[in-house]
């Protein structure tokens, strides 16, 4: 007697659909919070770059006895050069730094069209550092 033993050589259509199924759950699970996490990553990092601009200033204050005098948006005030590290720029993928200085406000602006971004911005420290309006999140060092 002979004995016939069926095997299969591949997977059938209904499994792969229900891998493709299984798969596209997960994606769709897995896209928004990557998003959101990139968007808080940038954050920090806009953050870090505040830091690195408000060290140069308060040196600048120190040397000089005066804040740098008011900057557009994404330009270098005039005269802290010398105290930013090499190639430090004011102007990034999806946002511009702006030295504000006038009206007794004295801080660090995040222009960025991205609303995600600029309230990561203000999730990561909190509010009450924060002045906002529009497009405009500009992180307070000193009130004058």
């Amino acid at each position: 007697m002979t004995s016939h033993r069926s095997s299969r050589a591949g997977f059938t259509l209904v499994e792969l659909l229900l891998v493709v199924v299984i798969i596209s759950i997960l994606a769709g699970l897995a896209i928004p919070n990557y998003q959101v996490v990139v968007t808080k990553a940038k954050a920090a990092n806009i953050l870090g770059e505040i830091d690195v601009m408000n060290h140069a200033v308060q040196s600048y204050l120190g040397d000089n006895n005066s804040w740098p005098p008011e900057a557009a948006a994404g330009a270098v005030p005039g005269g802290i050069v010398n105290y930013l590290p090499a190639n430090f720029s004011f102007v990034g993928e999806d946002f511009q730094l702006d030295w504000e200085n006038g009206g007794g406000l004295i801080g660090v602006a995040v222009v960025t069209n991205n609303a995600q971004l600029g309230n990561a911005l203000v999730d990561l420290v909190g509010s009450g550092r924060w002045f906002v309006s529009g497009n405009r999140y500009v992180f307070i060092l000193d009130q004058g």
